[in-house]
């Protein structure tokens, strides 16, 4: 949600639909991502992906780093917040994790989110006047499938539907442009798989039940 896309719109969509408070009940939970099974947390306002990294390390290269220091069963690592849990492999190795959070959408000036035929309609402001968006799909068993546009958009079928308008790019970057479609025309977009494309699917979980187990 936080890349710049290919295709940017001239402002936020559907527009005639007024922007939510709060992101629905039906669209809160925690998911698992069916690609790499990171977790998904979807809050009244905030969309944050949770991601676990194993590690194994020598002790002796954690010794020779000043910002790191091994205490019991912890490590400890200068700028993160929280200590990270570690075990021994052997005299000589550690091995151990550590999560990394993403805020993919949090609901703030420049970030919105409407409903659109059964969608929640993610807008992000990029700059003035360029806004990208993506798309919560409900699926049965309260799952969610996440769609946008990406490098594997085909433009063609954009200017089929719309106008599109170059934007100006450095040399070498790959062409980007920006379209401000009508309500029909966006509700074709939106239903084109060579448009939207489908990135994720989002598998709902039980949050205590997955930490219990």
């Amino acid at each position: 949600m936080s890349c710049t896309p290919p295709v940017v719109f001239d402002q936020a969509y559907p527009s005639d639909q007024e922007d939510l408070k709060s992101i629905p009940k039906q669209y809160q939970g925690a998911f698992i991502c069916e690609s790499d099974s990171a977790l998904v947390i979807i809050s009244d306002s905030s969309i944050t992906l949770h991601r676990e990294h194993y590690f194994n390390t020598k002790i002796k290269y954690v010794e020779e780093r000043e910002e790191c220091k091994i205490v019991d069963d912890k490590m400890y690592v200068s700028g993160r917040l929280e200590c990270l849990p570690i075990s021994m492999v052997n005299d000589s190795m550690v091995r151990g994790t550590f999560q990394e959070t993403d805020t993919l959408f949090i609901m703030e000036q420049g970030s919105v989110a409407r409903l659109y035929n059964g969608h929640l309609v993610i807008n992000q402001k990029i700059k003035h006047r360029e806004w990208a968006i993506s798309l919560l799909s409900p699926e049965d068993g309260g799952d969610l499938t996440y769609k946008s546009i990406t490098e594997k958009t085909k433009i063609k079928n954009v200017a089929k539907v719309t106008h599109t308008t170059d934007i100006k790019v450095n040399k070498g970057k790959k062409p980007r442009y920006k379209v401000r479609p009508t309500m029909k025309e966006f509700d074709e977009l939106l239903t084109d798989d060579k448009v939207f494309i489908e990135c994720e699917y989002l598998a709902r979980v039980n949050l205590e039940g997955l930490f219990l187990n």
